[in-house]
């Protein structure tokens, strides 16, 4: 979907680049810090930089659009605040030279950008191929202590975050009803519509209690989770909200392999328990994480490509879920 940024074809995406690294050195004249090296990373639902200082010290840039509520971003932070109180080890917020986190930032042409920063925090991305038995069985124990904490979180009666359900799962399958022919057959199209009607149903019988819904990463994928000494640490609460702690779940394994899913749920069971029927639960998230993600990239023609390549694995899938066949945990046949 829209990030906010312009990034569905090259000229807009070097465009939208300049933007943000304009706006990152305009950000950067309004913090206290003595930085000597910026690099960019990437552009998602923000822009990220990594900033370096002559003391040693490293902060994470942000430049968001400005069509993204700064409610929500400090709601955000809101939530950050509460986990680090609970001793969960996260990206700590950094104020500006006023004493806010929220900076504005115009650059050339009118255009609204504001930007906050983190301190960063050190470690290493791993690769799923990289990742060990140990450490995939680590990343669902934090996973576990995140919803733990999370259990006792109080909101402000200002605190404003997206929910991620089945009104936000019917936004993001029309929006891929719009642009599934980039990269999806009428014939493939055809079974993920089975499969979104069959989540759609599943969702709007589930009823959200304490115990299973609260406030969730949303988007703590193996690349939001950095190493260090061998322990996992999340990062990007960006994508934090109101969700089923199971759809949190399924969004962390999606990108792993069958096996590893198993270590992953072994180490969440470590440190908080799951309901005995929770793997058709969790399989109808694990779907509707797929269709969010497709449908969030649909737009951009750079991952066609990619997203061509990888439909016999992702129907293969759909083709499970709609036969009532359990596909998480074992190797699934690609024709």
């Amino acid at each position: 979907m829209n990030s906010g940024f312009r990034m569905d074809n090259e000229v807009n995406r070097r465009q939208s680049l300049k933007q943000v690294k304009q706006a990152a050195l305009m950000a950067l004249q309004e913090y206290e810090t003595d930085w000597n090296a910026i690099q960019f990373i990437q552009i998602s639902e923000h822009a990220t930089f990594r900033v370096a200082t002559n003391e040693g010290k490293q902060y994470l840039l942000r430049i968001h659009p400005e069509n993204k509520p700064r409610e929500e971003t400090i709601s955000a932070f809101e939530w950050m605040v509460f986990l680090k109180s609970k001793g969960v080890i996260i990206p700590e917020v950094v104020s500006n030279r006023e004493g806010t986190f929220i900076t504005d930032t115009p650059v050339s042409g009118g255009q609204r950008h504001y930007s906050t920063m983190l301190n960063w925090i050190e470690g290493e991305r791993l690769e799923k191929g990289a990742l060990t038995e140990a450490s995939i069985h680590k990343m669902g124990g934090m996973m576990a202590n995140l919803h733990e904490a999370s259990f006792s979180f109080s909101p402000s009666t200002s605190f404003t975050r997206p929910s991620w359900g089945l009104e936000s799962f019917k936004r993001d399958w029309t929006h891929l009803g719009l642009h599934y022919s980039n990269f999806i057959s009428d014939e493939g199209f055809e079974l993920y519509s089975a499969a979104a009607t069959k989540v759609a149903a599943f969702l709007h019988k589930l009823a959200s209690h304490k115990g299973n819904y609260g406030m969730i990463h949303a988007d703590l994928h193996i690349g939001n989770v950095v190493f260090r000494d061998n322990e996992p640490y999340p990062i990007d609460f960006g994508r934090c909200g109101f969700g089923y702690y199971l759809y949190d779940i399924a969004q962390s394994i999606m990108g792993l392999y069958p096996s590893q899913r198993t270590s992953f749920i072994e180490g969440y069971q470590g440190n908080r328990q799951m309901d005995d029927d929770f793997i058709p639960m969790l399989e109808c998230f694990f779907i509707m994480a797929i269709i969010e993600a497709y449908s969030f990239h649909s737009e951009d023609h750079l991952e066609t490509e990619g997203l061509i390549e990888e439909q016999p694995y992702a129907q293969a899938i759909m083709k499970a879920y709609v036969e009532g066949r359990s596909f998480l945990f074992q190797p699934l046949e690609v024709s």
